[in-house]
């Protein structure tokens, strides 16, 4: 089940970032909880549980349409949870509009996984960039609607 995240999830989402941090260039557990405290507030965060567990969470801005985060539990990778929580996100913009993501280069092994999914999503890439000093990319998507929690 997808839904918005709220407050009292936060210890289950700080749990899984002990798991999965060293994925995640220049994660900062105090700023990563101040943007995730912004995102609950803006309803910018949805996560989605499997049997009352989390397996993933996302977050996303509405003014620079751009996902700012996904992570997916070890235990529910490969399942298509990273994939359904990217469709509902782009549920929450308009036709054609373009919504982006900031994830590594291609042939950085901690990518591997992300830039699958992001393609299998229907990313494309785009430019490349240095973040917190280390190699990125941008991709880019333009937004089709189905049905979804935002839509």
């Amino acid at each position: 089940m997808i839904r918005y995240a709220a407050k009292e999830d936060v210890p289950q989402v700080l749990s899984m970032m002990e798991l999965v941090k060293e994925d995640f260039a220049g994660y900062i557990e105090k700023e990563f909880l101040e943007a995730l405290y912004g995102a609950i507030d803006r309803k910018e965060a949805l996560l989605e549980e499997e049997h009352g567990r989390l397996a993933g969470m996302i977050s996303f801005s509405y003014q620079e349409k751009e996902i700012t985060f996904l992570a997916v539990m070890p235990e529910f990778r490969r399942r298509g949870v990273g994939k359904r929580l990217i469709e509902q996100v782009t549920e929450c913009f308009e036709d054609g509009e373009t919504l982006q993501v900031i994830t590594f280069r291609e042939g950085d092994p901690k990518g591997i996984a992300a830039r699958r999914c992001y393609h299998s999503c229907g990313f494309s890439d785009a430019e490349e960039l240095e973040v917190f000093d280390y190699p990125c990319q941008r991709m880019v998507l333009s937004v089709k609607k189905g049905t979804g929690i935002c839509g």
